[in-house]
């Protein structure tokens, strides 16, 4: 019984739905090196990376918190990184891309000009020194993070710039889906032995294509279709079994289902179930009745309701509109009955001619 149930439920399940879907970063800033941390640019239109000629290094870090347009439960297959690259004063070098351990704020700081130099920090942003400015600090200046990339990617002159997705992107969005509450972003760390320094839009960018973006690829395991349950309502036979069957009744109030058949022991036996309220059948589901028996119990002489006393379970999965297992499982022992449908109700959209 229990491997056709398993067999059949295997058949019917759903299979993994594919969607993506593209995030906007929720905060990003910019890490300008300074014995005093006291330069941000939370609010301004571009974010840097790499490392000056002879005016320190910056380092971009940016978040994505926003996830809710992924649900609960989803499996992460895919994540990439979209920047744009508009200004550079170096050859091309590697960025890293490498993940935040400690949570950081965007203040209203806005740098003027080319925005390279900064801007006096305010309230709430990220600096070299400063997690939160004025009164939280990195456990290490310029920032707390992981010391493996998480993706790489060599700069390529201006335009659109891609950090491929990697396991360990797929990782980290993942666990900021499950655990919001880890979730402080990525820093963008170029190779800072040389001169480096590259300018990126900002989230506040004029123009709303080259905004860092996070593309997201998610599979579901889609439910099975839920069936109208108006549709079962009938006889139902294991033709390997002569001379007992089911009916099965949709009413308002719930399904009904009756057995009559034969004991162990050779005897009649009739068997009831209780009400069952299924709004829609889910296939490959199945579902489970108490079934009661009346003492002694004839067509001529049905034992009354009050009467009825426990026999044991009756489990349902149906397979399609005409098809099914039921397995009876009570005081006369188990019996399971592959079983179809042999006629239905007129008008009913799985009526059997």
């Amino acid at each position: 019984m229990h491997v056709i149930i398993i067999l059949l439920f295997s058949i019917f399940t759903g299979t993994a739905l594919a969607e993506t879907v593209t995030i906007e970063a929720s905060q990003d800033n910019t890490l300008f090196e300074s014995s005093q941390g006291a330069l941000s640019n939370g609010a301004g239109t571009h974010i840097f990376s790499g490392q000056t000629n002879g005016q320190g290094i910056r380092r971009a870090v940016i978040a994505f918190k926003d996830l809710s347009e992924i649900p609960a439960g989803a499996t992460i297959t895919s994540a990439k990184l979209q920047l744009y690259l508009n200004r550079e004063n170096s050859a091309a070098t590697m960025m890293n891309l490498l993940r935040l351990q400690s949570d950081w704020g965007e203040g209203a700081s806005d740098a003027s000009g080319a925005e390279g130099q900064g801007a006096p920090a305010q309230t709430g942003d990220a600096t070299w020194n400063h997690t939160f400015f004025d009164n939280m600090t990195w456990t290490t200046p310029g920032g707390d993070f992981s010391q493996t990339p998480r993706a790489q990617v060599m700069t390529s002159g201006l335009g659109p710039m891609e950090f491929g997705s990697t396991a360990a992107m797929i990782d980290d969005v993942q666990g900021w889906l499950d655990n919001p509450a880890g979730n402080f972003g990525w820093i963008v760390v170029a190779n800072e032995s040389v001169v480096s320094a590259k300018r990126f839009s900002s989230r506040e960018g004029g123009t709303e294509s080259r905004r860092p973006r996070l593309e997201i690829e998610y599979s579901m395991e889609s439910g099975p279709t839920p069936v109208p349950g108006s549709d079962w309502s009938g006889p139902w036979f294991d033709p390997e079994s002569d001379g007992e069957g089911y009916l099965v009744f949709n009413t308002p109030a719930g399904w009904l289902i009756y057995y009559f058949g034969y004991s162990t022991d050779g005897d009649r036996l009739w068997l009831v179930s209780n009400l069952l309220d299924i709004e829609n059948v889910v296939l490959g589901q199945a579902y489970e009745f108490s079934m009661l028996v009346g003492t002694p119990g004839s067509f001529e002489m049905p034992t009354p309701s009050a009467d009825l006393e426990s026999w044991g379970t009756l489990q349902v999965l149906v397979a399609d509109c005409v098809s099914g297992v039921f397995v009876l499982d009570g005081v006369d022992g188990m019996k399971t009955s592959n079983a179809t449908k042999l006629i239905g109700i007129e008008g009913s959209t799985c009526m059997v001619q």
